[in-house]
């Protein structure tokens, strides 16, 4: 197909289509998007998201307050996945007897930490102070 201009050209077949730049930027957009989609993926493939939590409990602090002592301490769960409704015990014996405490965390997300407290008539500091985690749910 010939096709004659205003200028007086002769051009023969079709005209060259051009790509608008807003095309061009849609497509580097949704390439991005779909290159950070597999990252993302890739990321928690390699580093554990899938794991079941493990929680571990850390003694940050005693100290005496009215009616007792507080024990504040430091629940890390280091999987991937989140854990629900953890409880930690805090176990104290001294002078052969043994004294119990317990404490609910509601949630601890993967890779993260919480902090709570436990409260004793004991003295925790004269005898075996002994803190870890018993149980958790599924979120």
């Amino acid at each position: 197909m010939n096709r004659q201009y205003k200028t007086g050209e002769i051009q023969t077949g079709k005209p060259a289509q051009r790509v608008p730049w807003l095309e061009w930027l849609a497509a580097g957009i949704g390439l991005f998007l779909v290159l950070g989609v597999f990252g993302v993926i890739g990321w928690q493939a390699f580093h554990g998201a899938t794991t079941p939590p493990v929680i571990t409990v850390q003694v940050e602090n005693v100290a005496p307050v009215e009616g007792g002592y507080r024990v504040l301490f430091r629940a890390r769960n280091g999987a991937g996945e989140a854990a629900a409704q953890v409880e930690v015990e805090g176990k104290v014996s001294a002078d052969g007897g043994e004294e119990v405490s317990r404490v609910v965390l509601d949630y601890i997300p993967g890779h993260s930490a919480r902090r709570g407290g436990l409260f004793f008539t004991r003295d925790p500091r004269t005898g075996a102070l002994a803190v870890r985690a018993t149980g958790f749910a599924e979120p």
